[in-house]
């Protein structure tokens, strides 16, 4: 996963304020990741496999995977919230 993005400022807030829950999920998301894998190091292993690990870790892995998915759409979104938006079009036909 990556570096959890900062803290927003007071300034981001008053523009796009949907960015202050998208940083908290994305630091839950860092800390529940770390920790799965303290209660399943064996998840550091990499040698072992899916196939071998307890039910338990297998089911870790899977959350794990939902995580990193979601880190990727929380980055895509704050990426897009930062891109100077379009403007408007005078080609509309309404």
């Amino acid at each position: 996963m990556s570096a959890v993005a900062s803290c927003p400022r007071a300034e981001d807030l008053a523009f796009e304020p949907e960015i202050a829950s998208l940083a908290l999920l994305e630091a839950a998301s860092a800390i529940a990741i770390q920790a799965l894998i303290a209660r399943n190091p064996e998840l550091l292993a990499a040698e072992l496999g899916v196939l071998r690990d307890p039910p338990q870790a297998r089911a870790a892995r899977t959350v794990i995977a939902v995580l990193r998915e979601l880190d990727g759409a929380l980055r895509e979104y704050r990426d897009l919230a930062r891109a100077p938006s379009l403007p408007p079009s005078d080609d509309f036909p309404f």
